[in-house]
C-alpha cells in the first residue's frame, strides 16, 4: 500500500464516507487506513473537516458540498422515478374502467393504493441509497415489494378467509418485524439479513397460530393448504432477501 500516496487516499474519503465509492476504492481506503491511524480515526468519526494531527483542512468546502448536492439530486430523482411509476400502475385500472364493469375502483382505492405504491418506492430510494452494494439493493428490492404484496393481498381479498377476518391482523407482525429489525441493524447488511429471517420465521407462524385459534376460518378459500402455501411463497421472498443481505455484508468486510 505504500505505493498508494496519501494525498489520493484523502481525495477518496469524502465518496468513502457518503457511500458512493466504488468497491475498489473502498477496499484502498481500508487497506490503507489499517496502517494510519488518522485515517481510520477520520473513517470512524466521519469528519471529513480537520486533519486531528496537522489541523490542515481534509477537503475543500466546495468538494463537500458537491458531493452533497450530488447525493440529494440522486435521491430527489429517483423520488421522481417512484411517484411516475406510481402514476403509471394506477393509469391501468383507470384505463380498464372505461372498457369493462369488471375493474369498479372507488376514489378511496385509487388513494390507498397510490399511498401504497408511492410509500413502496420511497422506501426503497432511502434504504437502498446507503448502500452501492448491487446484492444490497436487490434484498432491499425484495423485501419492500414482499410487504407490498402482502398487504396489497391482505386488502384486497384477505390470506386467511376473508379480507375482514382477525386472523389477518396478525401479520401486523410481519410489518413490524421489518421495520423493528431495521432500526436495531441500523440497515446494516448482516442486521437485515437476520432481520428478514426473523420476518421469515413470523411469516410461517402466523397461520400455525390461525389454526389454533381461528380453525374454521381455515377451512374457507384458498384452504389450509393454500394458505400455508401463500405463507411459505412470502417467507420464500424474505430468505431471499436475507441470502442477499448476508452477501451484501460479506462482501463489504472482505
Amino acid at each position: 500500500m505504500e505505493s498508494i500516496p496519501r494525498n489520493v487516499i484523502i481525495d477518496l474519503l469524502p465518496a468513502y464516507i457518503a457511500g458512493e465509492a466504488s468497491e475498489e476504492s473502498k477496499a484502498l481506503v481500508e487497506e490503507f487506513a489499517k496502517n494510519d491511524a488518522q485515517i481510520a480515526k477520520l473513517i470512524e468519526t466521519g469528519n471529513l473537516e480537520t486533519d486531528p494531527i496537522s489541523q490542515q483542512t481534509i477537503m475543500p468546502d466546495n468538494l463537500e458540498m458537491k458531493t452533497i448536492k450530488r447525493i440529494r439530486k440522486s435521491i430527489r430523482l429517483k423520488i421522481w422515478y417512484a411517484a411516475f411509476a406510481t402514476g403509471v400502475i394506477l393509469a391501468a385500472p383507470l384505463i380498464a374502467m372505461q372498457f369493462t364493469d369488471e375493474v369498479n375502483w372507488s376514489l378511496f382505492d385509487f388513494i390507498v393504493m397510490g399511498i401504497m405504491l408511492f410509500g413502496t418506492g420511497l422506501t426503497y430510494v432511502l434504504i437502498s441509497n446507503t448502500s452501492e452494494s448491487t446484492a444490497y439493493r436487490i434484498a432491499v428490492a425484495v423485501s419492500v415489494t414482499a410487504i407490498l404484496l402482502l398487504v396489497w393481498i391482505n386488502l384486497a381479498v384477505g390470506i386467511i378467509g376473508s379480507e375482514g377476518n382477525p386472523a389477518n391482523l396478525l401479520y401486523i407482525g410481519v410489518i413490524a418485524a421489518c421495520i423493528i429489525g431495521a432500526g436495531f441493524s441500523r440497515l446494516q447488511p448482516l442486521g437485515m439479513s437476520l432481520t428478514m429471517v426473523i420476518t421469515a420465521f413470523i411469516q410461517m407462524l402466523i397461520p400455525v397460530i390461525a389454526f389454533i385459534i381461528w380453525r374454521t376460518s381455515l377451512d374457507e378459500s384458498p384452504g389450509i393448504a393454500g394458505i400455508f402455501v401463500i405463507n411459505a411463497f412470502f417467507a420464500v421472498l424474505f430468505i431471499i432477501s436475507a441470502l442477499l443481505f448476508r452477501k451484501a455484508g460479506g462482501s463489504k468486510t472482505r
